[in-house]
Order: C-alpha cells, then structure tokens, then sequence
C-alpha cells in the first residue's frame, strides 16, 4: 500500500507539472498571435505607403530659364512627367518651392496665368487624355511643361547662382533639383537641367 500512495503522488505532481506547461504554452501562444497581427497590421500599412510612394513620384525631364535683359531669369519652364508604374498624379495638389542662397518663394496650382505665388501647367503630350487647365491630372505617358514667374517673388537668379526647386506631390516622394545657372546668359533661353 506504501508503495501505491508514492506512484499517485508523483502521477498528480506530474499532471500538475503537465497542466501548467500547457497553460503556459496557451498564453505563449495568445501573445505571439497578437503580435503577430499587430505586425502584419503595421507590414500591410507600410506596403500602402511604399506603393503611394512610388505612384506618385514626379521626373523633371528638363528645367529652362527666360531672361529678359539676359542679366535675370524672370521665369522658369519645367517639363515633367510621371515615374514609371505611377499612378495619375494630380498637379492642382502639387506645392513647388523655387530658390537660391538666400530666398524661397512657394508655389500653388492655378488654371490661369502664372504669378508670384501660382504656377501654371500646359500639355506637350497626354495619349491618356487626362489633362486639362482646370483637371491637371498626368500619367506616365503625359508630358507637361510647368510655368513659373519670379517676377515679383523674392528669388533672383542672375549668373552664378545656385538654385533649389522641389516639387511635392500630394502622394510620394518630394523632387529635388539643384544646380547653379550659367557663367553668362548669351540668348534669352538657358538651359538649366540637364
């Protein structure tokens, strides 16, 4: 009978042990599963804003500057288009900062002319037949030419200057283009990037 009592007892001290394994176990488990929702949670959100990236990225093709007096640039011609595999873009949305060493002035859409704090956009190319003055939306396939004046804004660019000009999309990464304008303004067009 001494012998019996030993055996139960060390059965029950083992389903004791068993049944706290599994409890434990249980609430390993609970947790790893919440964390890992809360991770695809947070791995699907980054997805979104990686692809929001990339559709709405902006190519500056080309940059040229008017002079009058060929002593000034009193405007600027941007020709841009979408990356490729973005989405339409809609350029009433983008905010485009133009400046030097010293001043910067922002820009905003508008279907009319371009002034000192508005830009204006007008069609080269648009197979898609997306674009219009008053519904500025482009694709990959659109090429359009962004007016800016300077008249008026605080941003001078005469030879030898250094020039910042960023456009920022409503979705996707900002454009950024830097450089420094010519030794000498010989005719009323510069070329300014590439």
């Amino acid at each position: 009978m001494n012998v019996k009592t030993k055996k139960g007892a060390v059965g029950i001290g083992t389903l004791i042990i068993f049944i706290a394994m599994v409890l434990v176990a249980a609430i390993a488990a609970a947790v790893l599963i919440n964390v890992s929702g809360i991770l695809q949670q947070k791995s699907m959100a980054t997805g979104k804003e990686a692809i929001e990236q990339v559709s709405g990225n902006l190519i500056v093709v080309s940059i040229r500057g008017n002079t009058g007096s060929l002593i000034n640039i009193i405007s600027l011609n941007l020709t841009i288009t979408a990356a490729a595999g973005a989405g339409r873009v809609d350029l009433s949305q983008l905010v485009l900062k133009v400046g030097n060493n010293n001043n910067q002035s922002t820009l905003t859409y508008t279907a009319q002319s371009a002034s000192a704090t508005r830009f204006n956009a007008t069609e080269i190319r648009d197979p898609s037949s997306l674009f219009t003055a008053d519904t500025p939306v482009i694709d990959g396939s659109a090429l359009v030419q962004l007016n800016i004046d300077l008249n008026g804004t605080n941003v001078n660019l005469p030879v030898r200057t250094q020039y910042h000009i960023e456009l920022i999309p409503e979705r996707g990464a900002s454009t950024v283009i830097d450089g420094v304008t010519s030794a000498s303004y010989s005719s009323q067009i510069q070329q300014l990037y590439p």
